[in-house]
């Protein structure tokens, strides 16, 4: 009986201390539920890292996700260690990164073990010049916030949908 009872103690205690510990912090916005669905015509694009760029600053926060399989990032707010699902409120630049995906993957401390320089240089220049020629994921307005023309506004955009289509 004292085993289940010193077990329960120290549950609770652990509990306490997790849940006393994982709290908002202070200064922590206050943040509604936002989506952006990325698509290039009807096909999902994963994988696209979106940023919420305020046009007014908000010191210490970020703002986004990355897409998943469907194409959506519920977007993510992150201050000081601690991040909660949705957006602050206020207007954002939307700003969508993703880089071709190679067939030559980058080569590991192994591989280059067993090559020489010039093997190694010939392999790296081949690997860039395949990442050069191939076609764009993202528009490249699309990569800053100072060019882009997607914004959002929180709360009232709970859901964005942006075709990079129609930006090519």
């Amino acid at each position: 009986m004292k085993k289940v009872s010193l077990l329960s103690l120290v549950v609770v205690m652990a509990s306490a201390l997790i849940l006393g510990c994982s709290g908002k912090p202070s200064g922590f916005p206050k943040v509604s539920p936002c989506t952006i669905t990325v698509t290039n015509g009807s096909d999902p694009i994963e994988g696209v890292d979106v940023a919420l760029i305020p046009d007014t600053p908000i010191s210490g926060v970020i703002v986004g996700g990355k897409t998943d399989a469907s194409g959506v990032c519920v977007v993510k707010t992150t201050y000081a260690n601690f991040s909660a699902p949705g957006s602050p409120e206020g207007t954002f630049k939307v700003q969508l990164r993703k880089d071709p995906e190679p067939t030559k993957p980058e080569l590991t401390a192994d591989d280059m073990a067993s090559m020489d320089r010039s093997e190694i240089d010939k392999y790296n220049a081949l690997r860039d010049a395949e990442i050069k020629s191939l076609p764009k994921v993202v528009p490249a307005d699309l990569t800053s916030a100072q060019t882009t023309p997607v914004s959002v506004s929180v709360p009232a955009d709970k859901e964005k949908a942006i075709d990079v289509a129609e930006f090519f």
